[in-house]
């Protein structure tokens, strides 16, 4: 009797196991027809104009491929721009504000007047900015003021934004190798 009790929890391991092991039947498979999620025109869509101006897409792309995520917020205006301005989230909690002009020029003459860095009228350290903003970057047709970011953040965006206004497009002769014998 004593041997029964002493096999007894070998055995109901062994049960155990065995029926860990024995395969589940698979859930019944429905067919979902799932809509597909359409992404934001990149710089290589023929719906991103390249004409060398500015445009969202241009400014998400170069965002996005300096490793910080982007998001549109919302609108914003100014007093002193003719134009709103789309704010957007990077990351978790920085925000940048862009502004999109028709040429060069015309940023320019928006910008002519105001603080440098802070992009207020002379005297005001605020303006109607949600809150202090932390650095200006212009670049072509494109002015973007920066809000609450770290160095880090203001560096990656600081970098990708003033390497060049998006170039036009131009086709490319398709140049082959050359055959060697060997």
């Amino acid at each position: 009797m004593r041997r029964i009790f002493l096999c007894l929890p070998v055995w109901v391991v062994a049960t155990l196991f065995a029926a860990c092991d024995t395969p589940q039947p698979a859930p019944p498979r429905t067919n979902v027809a799932m809509a597909p999620v359409s992404r934001p025109p990149t710089p290589s869509d023929s719906l991103c104009p390249r004409d060398g101006r500015w445009r969202d897409c241009h400014l998400a792309d170069r965002i996005n491929k300096a490793g910080m995520g982007i998001s549109v917020m919302d609108t914003i205006t100014v007093p002193y721009f003719t134009a709103p301005g789309t704010r957007y989230r990077l990351g978790k909690t920085a925000k940048l504000v862009a502004f999109y002009f028709a040429d060069s020029a015309a940023a320019v003459t928006a910008t002519a007047g105001l603080h440098a860095q802070r992009l207020t009228p002379g005297g005001d350290t605020l303006g109607a900015w949600p809150s202090r903003p932390l650095e200006t970057i212009r670049n072509a047709n494109l002015v973007a003021v920066l809000f609450e970011v770290n160095a880090t953040q203001a560096e990656r965006v600081r970098l990708a934004l003033t390497a060049g206004a998006p170039q036009p497009y131009t086709e490319q002769p398709q140049m082959l190798p050359s055959a060697t014998a060997r």
